[in-house]
């Protein structure tokens, strides 16, 4: 075909065609402007001696859905409760619980069993199979793209961990292994994995390590998504924030097939391309605020509203407004409150991880969204760091749904749906 080609025809045609391809919708490499930054060379990458070609993922199913949305919804309340009441909030239940979920494969004891009841009592590797079961079916899409990826990072000389542990997580979750010297150098390391697993979307997860600091566990994911049907443009319409303000705001209008009604608050579901994701909004009952409204939804009640959705024979007119924004916080107390405390003491239990006294110094997490015409983009990053301890001590109808007032958000796993993001917008900037 190419007999009289010169020599530099050939990778011309190839790279015009890999140029195109990136155009493709579907195709999971993105033509984003972004360049991802490199390790220093100080943490070493260890993980191929524990890899192996053993499978350990299982489907989703009911009960682990339930137990899913109700970690979600807790770990949402409690966050909320923790900051300002006014505040734009988003947390990725997906990445705090794949953290968590990592954390209880190393526990034991009354640790092990807060973690345990607060995931939803499921044993460890059947959830865990699970979990991994549903993240490679989202990253199997040709249609959006989500990406998650693990880590663990350990401080080189000073801590021991468990060749049966680092196993554990690198075949059921997929973890890099890092050995590292906890200096600057490895704090850089940490927040450039970040970034670059995250598209450059959260480039600083940690600021500093304390020398107490032994081992930091890492999650990130990364969605992006089309509409399945993209808005043709957008409307200036007026937005009354939590505070009360009123402001014109670049608004969305379109009409949806699928209607939801959950705990008095009525929405839709707006699927992404392909229809394995979607986004699922709710407004709350009227004269009632967002954080009001999250208190009365449970995993459960999320759950039961979305398979009893109306599908279909449903017109939904909607309204939406554009928006974009970052959100930042300190897991410890959502989780305190949540029922997870030993973890964050002296009498801390993760012997299956390492035989040194370690606790959870504290579990940051950060997340970025932005939604407009064209679809949704949203990233997260969760971060555990574990300490040494010192001396151990106890311790076809019309529906209308106008969200022109703070209210409720998921991007949701479309056949179970679990929520792999929940946020409120209570402001539109």
């Amino acid at each position: 075909m190419f007999k009289k080609s010169s020599k530099g025809a050939v990778p011309l045609l190839c790279a015009a065609l890999l140029f195109f391809s990136l155009l493709l919708p579907g195709n999971h490499v993105y033509a984003d402007d972004f360049a991802e930054k490199p390790m220093s060379g100080n943490s070493v990458n260890v993980s191929e001696k524990y890899s192996s070609a053993k499978k350990l993922y299982a489907k989703t199913t009911k009960p682990f859905a339930d137990a899913v949305s109700d970690t979600s919804f807790t770990l949402f309340k409690e966050t909320i409760a923790a900051g300002d009441k006014n505040a734009n909030v988003l947390i990725s239940p997906d990445s705090v619980i794949t953290v968590l979920a990592m954390l209880e494969a190393g526990a034991g004891g009354k640790t092990y069993k807060e973690l345990n009841k607060l995931m939803g009592g499921m044993k460890t590797d059947t959830y865990g199979k699970r979990l991994n079961g549903l993240h490679r079916r989202l990253s199997a899409s040709k249609s959006v793209r989500y990406d998650t990826a693990n880590s663990f990072w350990y401080r080189n000389g000073l801590i021991s961990i468990k060749k049966k542990y680092l196993k554990k997580i690198v075949q059921m979750y997929g973890a890099d292994i890092y050995k590292a010297p906890f200096d600057g150098s490895s704090v850089q390391d940490m927040n450039n994995w970040a970034y670059n697993h995250t598209q450059g979307k959260i480039g600083q997860i940690i600021d500093q390590l304390d020398p107490s600091a032994r081992a930091v566990l890492m999650n990130a994911v990364y969605f992006k998504g089309g509409w399945e049907t993209p808005y043709q443009s957008t409307v200036k319409r007026t937005f009354t924030s939590a505070s009360g303000k009123k402001k014109k705001v670049e608004t969305l209008e379109g009409t949806e097939h699928t209607y939801l009604e959950i705990a008095g608050g009525k929405g839709f579901v707006k699927y992404y391309k392909g229809g394995e994701t979607a986004f699922a909004a709710l407004l709350p009952p009227k004269g009632m605020s967002a954080q009001a409204y999250v208190k009365k939804l449970t995993g459960s009640k999320w759950i039961k509203g979305y398979r009893k959705r109306t599908v279909g024979d449903v017109t939904v007119k909607t309204r939406m407004p554009e928006f974009s924004y970052e959100f930042s916080a300190s897991l410890k107390k959502p989780l305190q409150k949540a029922g997870v405390r030993t973890a964050f003491t002296d009498s801390a239990e993760f012997g299956k991880m390492t035989d040194q006294s370690v606790s959870i110094d504290d579990i940051l997490h950060k997340t970025y969204i932005k939604l407009d015409k064209d679809g949704t983009e949203a990233a997260a990053v969760t971060a555990a760091v574990m300490k040494a301890n010192s001396i151990l001590r106890p311790e076809a109808k019309i529906k209308k749904v106008y969200l022109n007032r703070p209210f409720v958000y998921a991007i949701i796993d479309s056949e179970s749906g679990i929520p792999l993001f929940l946020g409120i917008v209570n402001e539109v900037k």
